[in-house]
């Protein structure tokens, strides 16, 4: 710490260095994640085959629907949606962003038990922004992938207050939205 005067005046002036370790912000997955955004990944999207157990996983993800935080759906999809067939979904709530990271299981609905599959977990955080952030990890099986819900959320800031909007995910394109209104 070095002492600084200033003139006749008596008045002292600390200065301090301090070393501030900027890559600790890249480990909050908050500031580190990956957008996915893929619409099939919808509980109301037929099944078409995909398998995530194909899927390279690796960090963090964020849920998007056509550009839209959405996220990972907290109760049974039936089997043949989400473009696959065996339908991964969060069993247990989402957290608070004062819960910080959580692990919860994922179920995989066989269609005669909705979670037969239960032996995977995964890491969820709630992120400042209204969105979640997934630590997603490979299925042990395949025809099975991550499915999304269908409601999403859009917030607007006017004068400092916080207006959200909550939409449900149409069967078509979001372009087509406007022309409906």
């Amino acid at each position: 710490m070095r002492k600084y005067t200033l003139g006749e005046c008596g008045v002292w002036v600390f200065l301090t260095c301090a070393y501030t370790d900027f890559s600790v912000l890249d480990y909050d997955p908050c500031n580190n994640y990956t957008d996915l955004d893929q619409p099939w990944r919808s509980s109301n999207a037929a099944g078409s085959g995909f398998c995530d157990h194909y899927f390279d996983w690796d960090g963090w993800y964020r849920l998007l629907y056509h550009g839209m935080n959405i996220r990972m759906s907290e109760s049974c999809v039936g089997v043949n949606r989400c473009g696959t067939y065996y339908t991964l979904w969060l069993n247990g709530p989402h957290p608070q962003i004062e819960d910080g990271v959580v692990t919860r299981q994922v179920c995989g609905n066989t269609g005669y038990d909705c979670c037969y599959f239960s032996s995977t977990t995964i890491r969820v955080k709630a992120c400042p922004g209204n969105f979640y952030v997934y630590e997603l990890v490979k299925p042990t099986f395949c025809t099975a992938a991550y499915c999304t819900g269908t409601l999403f959320t859009l917030n607007y800031y006017v004068h400092g207050f916080i207006f959200s909007l909550i939409f449900c995910v149409f069967p078509f394109h979001l372009n087509l939205l406007p022309k409906m209104l």
